[in-house]
């Protein structure tokens, strides 16, 4: 863990001489010693200067290799992706690569890791860090052997003279702990990334030889093992154990509370309010059973108002893209359509629920955190204390996963605040009903869609009209309860441009604020975003109307998609998911779909996506039993294209992951509420897919290594509900246009249509 660097108040440049690395570059004196920064006029933990090479990496005389990343592991592997792209462009062995991550003391600010864009975003980065690394190196090592850079090679970390590798030096002893001026010129990008652009040239992608090898994740051996340290291992001298006791309404204000049992302590600064022991067992305990009077509070709309009141709630309107006249193309089409889909209220649903840990000293914060976003959190533990930046340190310790953001940065604003009030570290553990009942959910969302097919079966016109609220408010809930709101606001929605190539079309994008109220008295139900943000919700419409259009036209649903793309790269991949699902061309549903025998009925669908330049296409099968409505989602075909793929591997365990967690939001997951608070807070009322509802999971990778990365932490979302809705009206014939598909709502949706079927009949 990172406790004792702490412990033993360690600079960075003590940690990487501690850890028997020799940094290649440095602008800081080599005599900087703990303390020593404070004197230099900076705070306790002065940021790191990316313009550094060391910034970045560092040689052991051992020859191993740190490298240093603000972006952390969230399970998807992007670490071992990150050491691959390292050791690549070094040319050392994957085995002597280490990386130390997510600690704003030791590594730079990259932002969030979010939005599918780590690989895509830092992958270039470090790329071209180890090219110019590299080329260091070889001049360096030029210069001690007395002969041209152009002259040597480097294999396995060793630069030798091309055609006599007798004539050899390793990298550990060419660096020797002798410093390099080697600045590296930098400018800042979007999204708190950093570009970089040196003198090295990185390789081409004929050349890589670690780049694209399914090689074993590099955290995984300690975590099989028990060895692995997750947030909720954190353990420092001193430190109290805290709960938090909620609100019994969203809105309530705190009004009384009794005398807590010997041994615990009660914190209370406005409406927050917690306790703290030594013992664990004796905070859940007071906690659980302190009297606590709060005020009334019915804020909420009733559950069934939800996608009225959100229709009603807008307050932005903007048009994402357009083109042709949609009014007029639907004048003169052969068939129109319209449809309504909407989407729940969902929660993270994290399986370990989450945890901090929480110092303050001598005007000094440190705090242990799951965050996805170490400098984020740590600018807003430094406005809520009133401090500089530079005396705050985050450590990101490895947390259950987030798939999104979840309960991590709250329970460490719990930790924050604890600690301030008991004047000791504090380490908060969220319970069950903390998780479920107060991390950010992801909003529900309503669509509308028109379309209109003209007399030679195309797609005429097409409008999607959707209503999203923002993905991330601007509450953190500890903050609100303190008087002191913090976040951020960001929307998610629409990604990209249209993927077919409809003559006419548009979309309109309706965005909220928090979904109900935002105010530091009633901050509503606080959203955030969950995998995919928006486009998920938004392509679970979009493509379940594609197909309800290719059944209009009486046409196959792959042969419908295709004759609308023109993105070549996306038509291969269609066709290549077709194929290996082994896809019979007819219209969908199959005959008889609806009055078939009774007992289980079976059907296939297809969904694309594009989700920042990540090609997806997915083909389900599902068994429908017509009895009850429930589904089974038996196998699922999904093919990607993401330009370069780092690690196949990795990227195939990413895909059966997400798909696995996204059929259980399709079929099960919903978020319930009263009018004072959430009311699903454990797993019997926010059920989740086991291990028998999971579907077999066949991955088809399309590696393109001339095109750059792009992301997968995301993308092969988007299909996933689309799909399972189109086979589900493959088999019993009725279309299911509210997630989640729940068994009640599927076997009303047959009983609806047969009886209207009977009536038309009569």
């Amino acid at each position: 863990m990172s406790t004792p660097i702490k412990e033993k108040g360690l600079s960075r440049l003590d940690f990487l001489k501690a850890s028997g690395a020799l940094v290649i570059a440095f602008s800081l004196p080599l005599t900087l010693k703990a303390g020593s920064a404070k004197a230099a006029g900076h705070g306790a933990f002065p940021p790191v200067n990316p313009a550094e090479m060391d910034a970045w990496l560092a040689i052991g005389p051992d020859g191993m290799v740190t490298l240093f990343t603000g972006k952390v592991e969230l399970g998807g592997g992007v670490l071992t992706g990150f050491a691959q792209i390292v050791a690549e462009e070094l040319d050392v062995p994957f085995s002597s690569m280490a990386v130390v991550s997510g600690d704003t003391l030791l590594t730079p600010n990259q932002g969030f890791t979010a939005g599918s864009s780590t690989i895509s975003g830092a992958g270039p980065l470090f790329r071209q860090v180890a090219a110019d690394a590299r080329y260091a190196m070889l001049q360096h090592a030029a210069a001690h052997m007395g002969v041209p850079a152009a002259s040597l090679t480097v294999k396995a970390g060793v630069v030798s003279v091309k055609g006599n590798p007798a004539k050899s030096i390793s990298y550990a002893d060419l660096v020797g702990g002798k410093p390099f001026a080697a600045l590296l010129p930098i400018k800042s990008s979007g999204f708190g990334g950093i570009q970089v652009g040196g003198k090295g040239v990185p390789k081409k992608p004929s050349q890589y030889t670690t780049v694209g090898q399914p090689l074993p994740r590099i955290d995984i051996p300690d975590k099989v093992t028990g060895k692995f340290a997750f947030v909720q291992d954190v353990r420092i001298p001193g430190m109290l154990h805290g709960r938090v006791i909620r609100p019994s309404g969203i809105g309530s204000q705190l009004i009384s509370f009794g005398a807590p049992p010997k041994g615990v302590r009660v914190l209370r600064e406005h409406n927050f309010l917690g306790v703290v022991a030594e013992n664990e067992w004796d905070a859940v305990q007071a906690a659980q059973n302190l009297p606590v009077k709060w005020s009334s509070w019915k804020g909420l709309p009733a559950m069934a108002d939800l996608y009225s009141a959100i229709r009603s709630d807008a307050s932005t309107y903007s048009v994402v893209a357009s083109g042709g006249n949609v009014s007029t193309a639907l004048g003169a089409a052969k068939t129109t359509l319209q449809a309504s889909y909407t989407t729940p209220i969902e929660t993270h649903g994290s399986i370990g629920p989450s945890c901090a840990v929480a110092e303050i000293k001598d005007g000094v914060a440190t705090v242990w955190s799951g965050t996805q976003d170490p400098s984020f959190l740590r600018a807003n533990v430094a406005d809520l204390l009133g401090l500089a930046m530079d005396n705050v340190r985050v450590i990101c310790v490895e947390a259950s996963g987030c798939y999104g953001r979840n309960g991590a940065d709250p329970a460490a604003i719990d930790a924050v605040i604890m600690a301030r009030l008991a004047g000791r570290p504090v380490r908060v553990q969220w319970m069950r009903w903390d998780e479920h009942g107060w991390d950010p959910k992801s909003p529900a969302t309503v669509h509308d869609l028109v379309g209109g097919v003209d007399a030679k079966g195309q797609i005429s016109a097409w409008q999607h009209e959707a209503w999203i609220p923002a993905q991330f408010s601007t509450n953190i809930i500890g903050g609100t309860l303190v008087g002191h709101p913090l976040g951020m606001g960001s929307n998610g929605g629409f990604d990209g441009p249209m993927i077919y190539n409809f003559p006419s079309f548009s979309q309109i994008q309706h965005g909220e604020g928090n979904l109900f109220s935002n105010t530091p008295e009633s901050v509503g139900i606080i959203s955030a975003w969950m995998r995919s943000p928006g486009q998920f919700q938004v392509n679970f419409a979009m493509e379940s109307f594609v197909d309800e259009l290719a059944s209009a036209a009486g046409a196959d649903p792959v042969e419908f998609r295709l004759r609308h793309l023109t993105d070549w790269r996306l038509i291969a991949l269609l066709k290549a998911v077709a194929k290996a699902a082994n896809w019979q061309p007819r219209t969908s549903p199959q005959a008889h779909a609806l009055t078939g025998k009774a007992g289980i009925a079976t059907g296939r669908g297809v969904a694309i996506s594009n989700r920042g330049g990540t090609l997806n296409a997915q083909v389900s099968e599902v068994e429908v039993n017509r009895a009850t409505g429930e589904i089974q989602v038996t196998r699922v075909f999904a093919g990607q294209d993401n330009g370069l793929t780092i690690n196949p591997r990795a990227v195939k365990l990413h895909m059966e992951g997400a798909i696995t967690q996204t059929v259980s939001r399709t079929l099960l997951e919903e978020v319930t509420f009263d009018q004072s608070n959430i009311t699903s807070t454990d797993w019997s009322t926010y059920p989740i897919l086991t291990f028998s509802g999971a579907p077999v999971i066949e991955t088809l990778l399309i590696d393109r290594p001339e095109l750059p990365a792009t992301g997968v932490g995301e993308p092969s979302v988007n299909p996933v509900a689309p799909s399972i809705a189109n086979a589900v009206f493959d088999a019993v014939g009725v279309r299911i246009r509210q997630l989640p598909m729940r068994s009640d709502r599927v076997k009303a949706a047959i009983q609806q249509a047969l009886q209207a079927a009977s009536a038309n009949k009569s």
